[in-house]
């Protein structure tokens, strides 16, 4: 862990000066990146994350690793992802304000937005499975994972839907309303895992046959990469690339073990309730399906 500085870094007006931007550029921000590196960060991040702090754009910085030949989906897992990930630890670390972060945040979403129409989307499938819903836990302040997620999912086809619900029933409500084959769950942190247990368990609880695979990503599985088992989830991801390969895999698992919730199928009653959640993901049944043979309910 990072060691705490007696001095938090100044607000956004006070980091133009050259001792504390000096300091963020040549100690801080190359401690984060090492602390965060999963052995692929372009070396345009650490400026990236200097110019954000100070009111750039980073496109300078975009723009370099594109003309070294990164493609997109590289520039955003390996240079905006760490950089997000660096800001979210200067704050919390209480190294730079709130408000410094929420706006070098915000220019970081401007970027991705602006890269992104740069790269036009592929057609959007209407297939009904096909439909994703990414969402933060209820409360989380940063969704800037989630959302490049849901980008991720977007320029592969899918119908989806990037939500930041504020409380458990508000999560509930907008997956009854969107109906998403796949729901997406994004936990910044390990002491989120009562609370992501809490809103996977209401999410069936709400649906029923009818709630979604269940997906968890987000900075805390780095951490703790067996929490997605502890969770109740059917599957997790640790990166986009990842989350893509299995969430048809998990779309369709699901809709093999519950057959009437195949979205255009003729309903029939089944003796399933629930979804897998045992470790072992959607791969073995879990408790609540033994549950529901021993009730025979239907």
């Amino acid at each position: 862990m990072l060691k705490q500085q007696n001095t938090p870094i100044a607000p956004e007006a006070e980091l133009n000066q050259p001792s504390l931007e000096q300091m963020v550029r040549s100690r801080v921000i190359p401690q984060l990146l090492q602390l965060h590196d999963s052995g692929d960060v372009l070396p345009e991040t650490d400026g990236l994350i200097d110019v954000l702090l100070v009111g750039g754009s980073g496109m300078e910085q975009a723009s370099a690793a594109m003309q070294r030949g990164i493609g997109y989906e590289t520039i955003m897992l390996s240079l905006l992802a760490p950089a997000a990930r660096a800001l979210n630890t200067l704050w919390e670390q209480d190294r730079c304000s709130f408000a410094t972060v929420t706006l070098a945040m915000w220019r970081l979403r401007s970027l991705m937005r602006r890269l992104g129409e740069d790269h036009p989307d592929p057609l959007t499938s209407a297939h009904p499975e096909r439909i994703v819903l990414i969402s933060t836990l209820p409360g989380e302040q940063h969704d800037f994972g989630a959302a490049m997620v849901s980008e991720f999912f977007r320029r592969d086809g899918w119908l989806s839907q990037h939500i930041r619900p504020t409380t458990i029933d508000d999560l509930v409500r907008e997956v009854d309303a969107a109906r998403p084959a796949l729901l997406g769950l994004s936990i910044g942190q390990t002491e989120g895992l009562g609370l992501l247990r809490k809103s996977i368990a209401a999410v069936r609880r709400a649906m029923r046959r009818h709630a979604p695979a269940i997906m968890v990503g987000g900075a805390a599985l780095s951490i703790d990469p067996e929490l997605s088992a502890r969770s109740g989830a059917d599957g997790c991801s640790l990166d986009a690339r990842t989350a893509l390969s299995l969430a048809a895999r998990l779309v369709d698992e699901r809709a093999n073990r519950f057959p009437s919730s195949r979205i255009g199928q003729t309903s029939r009653k089944d003796k399933f309730v629930g979804l897998p959640n045992s470790p072992g993901g959607v791969f073995e049944p879990g408790p609540a399906d033994h549950r529901a043979f021993g009730r025979g309910r239907g």
